[in-house]
């Protein structure tokens, strides 16, 4: 099933000697999350795509086009390797990576003398998962997203993406032939609608329309980079978005064409122009299609076919599966085939069977009513699905770290139930939870925390959804500054999935919560502890003035060779955490001694001395934090410190723009949004000040500075409307 690497890279170089100055540029551009019937040029009269327009009038539209799951890594492993997840091992998000043994596109043309470079724009197409085999350059570098009750993960906006192809293409030789990759994820939750396309009434159609206009930035440049040669374009989606049909609000939980039908148009030299193929075309065809329009040879082992070849009697057959739910919730993997006219869900029951050319809706299950060809794609589902394939345990990631347990929790993901159902639950008869539970997210994230909750609340009667409610509801506690209530949720989650963020979240709730016992008695269950659970034991040790407990925790945790600086930034943030006490200024001066010219020590000492030194002490604070900034600028900690510093030393204009500079790095840190806002209030931007402030409130109306905010907020309120009344009533 897979190539062996070394003799295709001999017999694609041999070939390359002979006929490299005809082979083509190719480019390759996938929306994330892109219906087949959002664009126009597919019969949408209300969408704003000129540019995918425009390509498919030069070249050809595949009007039954499908990817094999709704899933971006999964669906793009797919589009890059020519295989099927039965057969790539990849099924979700996060959990799974490419395996080496896959022979990617990238890899295959690069072989043959093609320069490569990839510019993705979500965390989960990072080169963590593998998927930049092959690549020359792998642009991955993503913002953080905006809290742990975002819809989405770290991204970042398709004009990035095009920018920094571009600077690559400028920066090529120009020689040899190049193949370039760049993925949209705009059309993804949360849209944030950029000008002028705000003025749509629909933002998922205007991130489209967004993602189409720097499709056509991206395409122009390309073509005055071809150097003369032919330039191959392909243009398709990851996947979907159900908007509600069947019941689903995004994707990824069941596999109806709302999520699977997507748009794929084709250009280039020897593509026929302004036609249309109604012949089946899957993502695994993609790799075979790409290959024999750049001349190379075609690999047998593929499943799929060369789209631009005649299929008059097309018998070709394409795999389908949605198994978010299965990994995430232990609930029922969902899978099947399809032809060009018919969809088959083998499992789980109830079997459905759908005449798509009839019903493209998906409304008329006719599994009883066509016996014949029910048991036709059934006996070709076992087929597909009869050989396992041996990379599916190479693919499977294991462990996941804090970090990305957290981002996929944005996405939605849970942990799977330690004891899975009997019977496990089929993801088409509950898909409307998932939508419930996002619409709570999105209350929440509007201010609306009581309605959020309650509709958690409502939802957790439920016992086979409890797993999938309980990691959001024990958040919203959490935020909304119901601690007790998050404890409960999270040491529930906890009992049911094991999962390392609810134990976590369980003692991070407590400590707000002020049961300091409770917190530290949970750190000490954790087994292995970690360092996040470790400083959060430490936090509360100190919190209960026991300061040399908390010392000797940091110590043990970070007692490995070459840890040192982890050590004694960690035991800063602890001292800073409870701070002031007698001896913690002497303790972090001699931190700094152990771990001269750090900016994270180095700005926790500046910063002590800034908020509780003596008087003297402001030069040292101020020269301790300028350094530290100026060393540190991508550390939104170092940055935090600096800002809030200077606040206290009365530095207005330094303590705005290191403020700025953190939400610029980390968006999600709505305590130093707070404290930019007192910051802009007496500096006297008193309309940015109540920005800032009623942002951070609504992002957490639970934090143990929020009460300050709200008479800060009723204070300036005052004094606006006193201020206006003024202007008013001078002549």
């Amino acid at each position: 099933m897979i190539v062996r690497r070394g003799l295709l890279a001999l017999f694609a170089l041999g070939w390359a000697a002979c006929s490299a100055p005809e082979r083509p540029n190719v480019l390759i551009v996938t929306f994330d999350t892109t219906r087949y019937d959002h664009v126009g040029v597919n019969g949408d009269r209300r969408a704003r795509t000129p540019n995918v327009d425009g390509l498919a009038a030069r070249g050809i539209v595949f009007d039954h086009a499908y990817a094999p799951v709704g899933l971006t890594l999964p669906s793009h492993t797919t589009m890059m390797s020519g295989l099927p997840p039965i057969t790539h091992g990849v099924h979700n998000n996060g959990r799974f990576i490419v395996p080496p043994r896959v022979e990617t596109l990238a890899e295959r043309l690069k072989a043959a003398g093609y320069e490569t470079g990839a510019f993705v724009s979500a965390w989960v197409l990072d080169s963590r998962f593998q998927l930049d085999q092959g690549f020359d350059v792998y642009g991955d570098e993503v913002h953080s997203s905006n809290g742990p009750l975002e819809l989405t993960v770290p991204s970042r906006p398709a004009d990035e993406v095009v920018d920094e192809a571009l600077e690559w293409l400028g920066d090529r030789s120009g020689e040899a032939p190049f193949f370039l990759w760049a993925h949209f994820y705009d059309p993804h939750l949360p849209r944030t609608v950029k000008a002028p396309f705000d003025r749509m009434t629909d933002a998922y159609r205007a991130e489209v329309a967004f993602a189409d206009q720097e499709f056509g930035r991206l395409l122009e440049a390309v073509e005055a980079e071809t150097g003369g040669r032919p330039l191959m374009v392909v243009l398709t989606s990851d996947h979907g978005e159900s908007l509600g049909q069947h019941g689903e609000a995004t994707h990824g939980h069941v596999a109806y064409d709302s999520t699977l039908h997507v748009p794929l148009v084709m250009a280039g030299p020897g593509i026929p122009t302004g036609r249309r193929s109604d012949a089946l075309a899957r993502h695994t065809d993609l790799v075979p299609t790409v290959l024999a329009a750049v001349g190379l040879p075609p690999d047998e082992s593929l499943p799929g076919r060369d789209l631009l070849a005649a299929h008059p009697d097309d018998q070709a057959v394409g795999y389908f599966e949605s198994r978010s739910p299965h990994f995430d919730l232990g609930w029922s993997p969902l899978a099947g085939v399809r032809t060009q006219r018919w969809k088959y869900t083998a499992t789980p029951e109830p079997r459905e069977l759908f005449d798509i050319h009839a019903d493209p809706e998906e409304l008329e299950n006719l599994f009883e009513s066509q016996p014949e060809v029910a048991a036709e794609l059934e006996a070709r589902f076992q087929a597909l699905t009869s050989e396992v394939s041996d990379l599916a345990q190479e693919a499977e990631r294991g462990e996941v770290s804090q970090e990305e347990a957290a981002q996929l929790a944005a996405l939605g993901y849970v942990a799977v139930p330690k004891t899975p159902d009997a019977t496990p639950a089929d993801p088409r008869r509950f898909v409307k939870a998932f939508g419930l539970v996002e619409s709570a997210r999105g209350a929440a994230m509007s201010g609306r925390w009581a309605q959020g909750i309650e509709i958690l609340e409502t939802l957790r009667t439920v016992e086979v959804l409890e797993t999938l409610v309980l990691r959001t509801l024990a958040t919203l506690y959490e935020h909304a500054g119901r601690f007790e209530d998050a404890m409960e949720a999270f040491r529930a989650y906890a009992e049911l999935t094991e999962a390392r963020e609810a134990q976590v979240g369980h003692i991070r709730a407590a400590i707000r919560a002020g049961k300091l016992d409770e917190a530290i008695a949970a750190a000490e269950a954790v087994d292995p502890p970690g360092p996040d659970v470790a400083m959060l034991h430490s936090r509360a040790l100190a919190r209960q003035g026991r300061h040399e407990e908390a010392a000797a925790i940091v110590e043990d945790t970070f007692k490995r060779e070459g840890m040192d600086v982890a050590r004694a930034r960690g035991r800063a943030a602890v001292i800073l955490d409870v701070a002031p006490y007698d001896g913690g200024l002497d303790e972090l001066r001699t931190l700094v001694e152990r771990a001269p010219g750090d900016p994270g020590v180095e700005s926790a000492l500046g910063y002590y001395l800034a908020v509780w030194g003596e008087d003297g002490s402001e030069d040292e604070a101020r020269a301790l934090l300028a350094k530290a900034r100026e060393a540190a600028g991508e550390d939104p900690e170092v940055q935090a410190r600096a800002g809030w510093g200077a606040y206290h030393l009365g530095d207005d204009e330094d303590a705005i723009v290191a403020l700025e500079r953190v939400l610029e790095l980390d968006a999600r840190r709505t305590q130093d949004r707070a404290r930019l806002g007192f910051v802009q209030w007496r500096a006297g931007r008193n309309e940015d000040a109540r920005i800032s402030l009623a942002t951070a409130l609504r992002e957490r109306p639970g934090a143990a500075w929020a009460p300050d905010v709200r008479r800060g907020l009723q204070e300036l309120a005052k004094t606006m409307q006193e201020e206006a009344a003024a202007r008013e009533a001078t002549p």
